[in-house]
């Protein structure tokens, strides 16, 4: 936790930030408040609306301004003239919105790919408001044609186009992104005019993304590449192309009105080594050689995208819009998200906490025969104690965290109270309030597992946590037979910070595995198991009720290869060497 003097700094991912930010600008309450000697608190609740195409998320109320925006504002400031403009998919107007805010614009041309999208748009008032009725603007022609026939038959030309096409991810769509579609999409351009593209990841998929560039290229248009992080997506890549060369100057600002572009948009034009490297193997994607799609299944690793949504359907949620048929299926969901934020980093969402805390509870708790005295450091908010409590022969849960407010919260507050189902009024329950290390110097009875939730590594005074000697005396506390769990940042997005953990339990002599799941809100996260004796993976099911967890734990365990490819050069954390913090900084820096 941080000390009082950062109230007003920020020690997480900018993008909780940017997440905090647009939560703040939109409908939302303010269900708590305040600060205490450690750190700021904040806990609000936002309507959360997501459409889903064949039970895929297409957008996110939360950060849909963030994708939306920065597909349309780079290409109307790099040309001069954007009278007429051509839109190709965005069914539910978000890009529309944002084209619309130029008076310079007389008219716009939309084609859609996706009729049940439009339908559900159209009949759903919520999704209206978010594109502020930008279908009933006088500027603006819905065109009757598919994609293909209005190709055939338009004979204007377009100062902008956007083409806003789903992902490559099969046959079909990856043929809209041949270079014969390009070229026929370039006939349209006025000389002046410029397309703009979403692509693949080029953190994700670099070789697909890439490969649309080459493509674009092979149609003789210039390309510039652009690449945006977007909170509940990730790294999302775009490609501009025009019939004169394009350059991004430092000159070039954004002067329309906007939620979430920041003032210099350098940084979205570079790229780091790794994803340039692969630049060269880039193929042309055509109709006589149709490779996009198989480029994007083999990059895109997701083996149950379906999770999230299976999970949302079976919480309490308002279904907006349910229709269309197989291929064109659509949802839209209304659901009410609660967040945490501590000095504006995010701590939880009621959308997807109980993924993250089956995680870091089921795990252990199987693998040990005897469950009867547990420790959790942090986890204040009470919901690693919610799932611990499933167990019927859990005897005693001490719950150490620091923050009298954290545990006030959680204890009193009906919305928390509610999602950790009073946990922390559970009898088999004692409450500390005190430091995690204070509590292990006076503690001399033995727990069978100890689970460690405590905040990030993000400055010294909590590296200090994560160090070979502390994990040393929380280890003296275990049984025999006993085990430990830390929680430990992401192995994808903070890898060197996430081995680290790892390397450092490994220093008490204990015997550690690791594993991860995917949480929504943040990502590929991480954990550690140990143990004084060797174990096996779990093969046995959770013996309680979950919602979230896959049959077989062992999966859990599997890693992609480019996730371990930096566990060698990992760091152990020591008191006499205490770096945790400065990699955890570099890491949210890269």
């Amino acid at each position: 936790m941080s000390t009082s003097d950062k109230h007003d700094s920020f020690r997480g991912d900018v993008y909780d930030l940017i997440e905090l930010e647009q939560l703040l600008k939109g409908p939302h309450q303010v269900i708590f408040e305040g600060k205490s000697p450690y750190q700021d608190v904040l806990l609000i609740e936002t309507k959360n609306i997501r459409l889903y195409r064949n039970d895929q998320l297409v957008w996110n109320s939360m950060d849909e301004r963030i994708y939306h925006e920065a597909l349309v504002h780079p290409a109307f400031v790099l040309t001069d003239q954007h009278k007429r403009v051509l839109i190709i998919g965005d069914e539910c107007g978000l890009a529309l919105r944002e084209v619309l805010k130029y008076s310079s614009v007389g008219y716009v041309s939309q084609v859609f790919l996706s009729p049940e999208t439009l339908i559900a748009a159209q009949e759903t008032p919520e999704v209206s408001k978010m594109n502020e009725g930008s279908f009933y603007d006088n500027r603006v022609k819905l065109s009757q044609s598919i994609i293909h026939d209005f190709l055939l038959t338009n004979q204007q030309q377009f100062d902008v186009i956007i083409a806003n096409l789903p992902d490559p991810d099969s046959q079909e769509v990856s043929k809209l992104y041949t270079n014969e579609f390009f070229k026929k999409l370039s006939n349209l351009l006025t000389y002046c005019g410029i397309l703009v593209i979403p692509s693949a990841s080029p953190e994700e998929n670099p070789l697909a993304f890439w490969s649309i560039e080459k493509t674009l290229q092979s149609t003789s248009l210039h390309t510039l590449n652009y690449h945006v992080n977007v909170p509940w997506f990730g790294d999302c890549g775009f490609h501009l192309a025009a019939k004169k060369r394009l350059v991004w100057g430092e000159e070039k600002k954004i002067n329309i009105q906007n939620r979430t572009l920041p003032e210099d948009l350098n940084s979205w034009f570079t790229f780091s080594n790794r994803v340039r490297s692969v630049r060269n193997q880039a193929r042309v994607n055509s109709i006589r050689s149709l490779n996009l799609h198989k480029l994007f299944s083999a990059e895109t690793q997701d083996p149950d995208e379906t999770k999230e949504l299976r999970h949302l359907l079976s919480n309490p949620h308002r279904l907006l819009y349910e229709g269309g048929k197989k291929g064109d299926c659509v949802k839209v969901l209304e659901t009410s998200d609660v967040r945490l934020y501590l000095d504006k980093q995010l701590q939880f969402s009621s959308l997807d906490e109980q993924i993250y805390h089956e995680a870091l509870v089921h795990p252990a708790l199987s693998m040990v025969q005897k469950r009867e005295r547990i420790l959790i450091a942090g986890g204040g908010d009470g919901f690693a104690i919610r799932e611990v409590l499933k167990y019927p022969d859990v005897k005693h849960i001490d719950l150490v965290d620091l923050d009298p407010l954290m545990i006030h919260m959680a204890s009193n507050i009906p919305k928390v109270a509610n999602l950790n189902q009073q946990a922390l009024h559970d009898k088999r329950v004692s409450v500390h309030q005190k430091d995690i290390q204070v509590f292990q110097k006076e503690q001399k009875e033995h727990y069978d597992v100890i689970i460690v939730d405590l905040p990030d590594p993000g400055d010294e005074i909590l590296s200090r946590l994560y160090t070979v000697e502390f994990f040393k005396k929380l280890s003296n506390l275990l049984t025999k037979d006993g085990i430990l769990v830390c929680q430990s940042h992401s192995p994808e997005y903070a890898p060197f910070v996430y081995w680290s953990i790892g390397l450092s339990l490994k220093g008490t002599g204990m015997h550690v595995r690791s594993y991860h799941t995917e949480v929504p809100s943040f990502g590929d996260w991480g954990f550690h198991i140990a143990s004084k004796k060797p174990f096996h993976l779990p093969k046995r099911k959770v013996a309680v009720p979950y919602q979230t967890l896959p049959d077989d734990l062992s999966t859990l365990f599997v890693f992609p290869s480019k996730f371990r490819s930096v566990q060698e050069n990992s760091h152990m954390n020591t008191l006499s060497n205490l770096k945790l913090h400065e990699i955890y900084k570099q890491e949210l820096r890269r």
